[in-house]
């Protein structure tokens, strides 16, 4: 009986440990996609922002 409650113990420590790596590695997954996702983002508006440069410049050299 002794045997099997410490191999149950070793069993669910085993399981507690597998489940944190699992967390970490997920987190980290997350955070990897959201900087991914923020870089993207930002050349997005450096890219508008060039675009409405563009706009402006073409818009003013018209009106003169």
């Amino acid at each position: 009986m002794y045997a099997m409650e410490q191999l149950v113990r070793e069993r669910n420590r085993s399981t507690l440990r597998e489940a944190e790596r699992l967390r970490f590695a997920r987190r980290l997954r997350t955070l990897r996609r959201a900087t991914r996702l923020e870089r993207r983002a930002e050349r997005r508006m450096a890219q508008a922002r060039r675009r409405a440069a563009e706009v402006r410049g073409a818009l003013q050299s018209a009106s003169y």
